[in-house]
Formats: structure tokens, C-alpha cells, sequence
């Protein structure tokens, strides 16, 4: 199987974007009102504790929806939709770059050639979050395709909310001539000069 199609990917996932996104954000605002924050040592439990949170949020909201199908199992949970587009959630780096343990499963998920699940034709693609500079809230939302260990493409959820809205054009004028808009100094003495 090649690389993700961002154009296979993208019209699919837009779907369901609104509850993988309130399902993060919920995810986040847990943690924060969570009696952990500022107590638990190193940043994995915190990134162990939103995953949990963020798992149970999207289910709630996905496992209903007749185009996604939840898939348990090998200490993960990962999303199919339309039976075509595979992904996990993951905190990632402000490059896009997911950080998992080097297991075999962890490495061919990104290996497109190998064929997981006995789903070979399915896109995989990660829904990660990033953290701003300081970590004390979410900069950004994004889905990633990863071939191996580099970005192939990624794009911003949050920025799907943006769309170019024209600008209204200004109505063009009828176009007068200059006689009557520039008036010359001097000119009305010249033309009383030739009218007497």
C-alpha cells in the first residue's frame, strides 16, 4: 500500500472532524481540572492520562456513528472510517512527530507496506495534538501521515474551520470625463477669456 492520499484522507475524516476535536479539547480540560495536574512527575503520565481521557471521549461520541468502526486490542485503540481510513490518537512534538515505543506493531504501523490487521487497502494516519512552548494548553490539532520515520503531509483540524470568504469587489464607476473631475487653475479665466 503507497503513502495516505491527503485527498483520500482528508473529505473522510472532515466527517467526523467536530467530535474528534471536542473529544481532545475534552480530553485536555480533564487534565486540567484533574487533581493530578502539577503532581505526577514526567509527562507521560500526563500524555498517558489525556490519551485515556481522549479514548473515552471519542468513543462516546464515535461509537454510534455508522461510518466509523472502534478497533481495540494490542494496548491501543484505533479508529476505521468508512472503511478506508484507519487512525490513533497521539500527543505529538511541534514537528507532527508521535514518539512510541520501537514494538513491532508501533514501527509497521507507519510501514505502508505491511499489511495490519489483514487490512491492507486501509490508510493509516495519525490524529495527534500539540502542546504550546509551555505545555499549559493545545496549540494545534492535526492529522499526520507518517511513511516510516518521516512527515509525509500533515494538516491542521483547527484550520479546516477557516475558509476564504471573498471580499465584495467595489462596483466599477462609469468612467467621466477628466474635464469634469480635475480642475485646472487658471482654466475658468481662460475659458471667460474665450467666450468674451
Amino acid at each position: 500500500m503507497p503513502i495516505p492520499s491527503e485527498a483520500t484522507v482528508r473529505p473522510i475524516l472532515d466527517e467526523i472532524r467536530a467530535p474528534i476535536v471536542g473529544a481532545i479539547y475534552e480530553a485536555w480540560d480533564d487534565w486540567l481540572a484533574s487533581d493530578r495536574n502539577g503532581v505526577w512527575r514526567y509527562k507521560r503520565s500526563r500524555a498517558n492520562f489525556v490519551w485515556e481521557q481522549i479514548i473515552e471521549h471519542a468513543n462516546n461520541a464515535l461509537l454510534g456513528h455508522d461510518a466509523v468502526h472502534v478497533i481495540d486490542g494490542h494496548e491501543t485503540m484505533k479508529f476505521l472510517v468508512r472503511d478506508t481510513v484507519m487512525f490513533r490518537f497521539k500527543k505529538a512534538d511541534e514537528t507532527g512527530r508521535s514518539s512510541n515505543v520501537a514494538t513491532q506493531l508501533a514501527l509497521a504501523f507507519h510501514d505502508h507496506d505491511e499489511d495490519l490487521f489483514g487490512l491492507s487497502e486501509i490508510q493509516r494516519v495519525e490524529v495527534v495534538y500539540k502542546l504550546n512552548r509551555l505545555e499549559t494548553q493545545i496549540d494545534d490539532i492535526c492529522v499526520v501521515a507518517r511513511n516510516g520515520d518521516q512527515i509525509a503531509w500533515e494538516y491542521s483540524f483547527l484550520d479546516a474551520d477557516e475558509a476564504l470568504v471573498p471580499l465584495p469587489m467595489p462596483v466599477p464607476k462609469p468612467e467621466r470625463p477628466a474635464v469634469s473631475i480635475v480642475k485646472l487653475k487658471g482654466a475658468a479665466d481662460d475659458r471667460k477669456k474665450r467666450q468674451d
